[in-house]
């Protein structure tokens, strides 16, 4: 599946939002700086309005970040994995705007 069919879009200069390719109504984030929940948290609000993200978005934990190749979600390449197992969603990579 490619990365493009689960509607991604940046919605902060270090994180993009793109639809869980597992279930499709939950949404993933990945950054690429460390960034504590609270700060996540103003980002999402701002997004989706608060309190309304709550139970649809998945935030990462502070200190993860990814190393995030390109602007272009259909060339675009993220290492490590990305994991949202705990909360019952996707685990894989996305390699070259191919999402595994």
């Amino acid at each position: 599946m490619r990365l493009t069919e689960l509607e991604p879009k940046w919605i902060h200069p270090n994180i993009f939002a793109f639809k869980c390719p597992h279930c499709r109504e939950v949404t993933l984030t990945c950054k690429n700086v460390p960034m504590d929940f609270q700060r996540q948290w103003e980002v999402f609000d701002k997004e989706w309005g608060p309190d309304r993200w709550n139970t649809l978005v998945v935030g990462t934990k502070d200190e993860t970040a990814w190393s995030i190749s390109g602007t272009d979600f259909s060339t675009m390449s993220v290492s490590p994995s990305l994991d949202a197992s705990k909360s019952g969603h996707w685990h894989g990579v996305i390699t070259n705007g191919e999402v595994s």
